[in-house]
């Protein structure tokens, strides 16, 4: 390895530790998922959250592009509470179109924000092509209003600019850079509990 390539490799890494140690905003998903149980029957769902007052966030949700439904609500476990014990949620699989994912899986965790309507969720992404779900990502969830709930996925990379190390090694640039390309453009639609604004199809539930 040259030295010139050597100092870019060092530079490059001395820059992560900033990040990796800034506090959360979201809690940290297990490496993989896990079954709650109580969530294969919809009805008794509805009706549990019909028992208690619900934030704007909580309820039940459906993608329509492949009709799968997750529900979304409040976790009383101390542990997913951070250092300004902010409330935290969970998604929970109710329905899937793959069906090796059981209902009950735990989908991602939630975190509101200071902006109202704005959430920071870690969500998986991907499944091990059975009943497990992994490879969780950041994420942003957007309330666009009583009924739909938008996700957009978040990246940062490194991006060396080479043409500024010659003639001077001083002259190395190093910046991070942030990719907002949303993953799943059409989000969520309420289907319980009903939005004020009046039913949104598809009804799956």
């Amino acid at each position: 390895m040259s030295p010139l390539l050597r100092s870019i490799i060092i530079l490059a890494a001395s820059l992560l530790p900033s990040y990796s140690y800034a506090r959360e905003p979201v809690s940290k998903l297990p490496v993989h998922s896990h079954v709650i149980s109580g969530y294969d029957n919809p009805d008794s769902v509805r009706k549990a959250m019909q028992m208690r007052p619900l934030h704007k966030i909580e309820g039940i949700w459906t993608f329509p592009s492949d009709g799968g439904s997750i529900a979304i609500e409040r976790h009383t476990d101390n542990t997913l509470r951070g250092e300004d014990d902010a409330i935290r949620y969970r998604m929970v699989v109710m329905r899937s179109p793959c069906r090796s994912l059981r209902p009950g899986t735990l989908m991602g965790y939630i975190s509101a924000t200071a902006r109202p309507g704005i959430y920071a969720a870690e969500i998986y992404t991907s499944g091990n092509g059975g009943a497990t779900l992994r490879n969780p990502k950041r994420f942003t969830l957007t309330l666009i209003d009583d009924a739909h709930l938008t996700f957009r996925q978040h990246s940062r990379r490194i991006k060396v600019n080479l043409w500024r190390l010659i003639p001077y090694m001083s002259r190395i640039s190093v910046r991070l850079t942030d990719s907002d390309a949303p993953k799943d453009i059409d989000g969520c639609i309420r289907m319980f509990p009903r939005p004020l604004s009046g039913p949104v199809e598809p009804r799956y539930l």
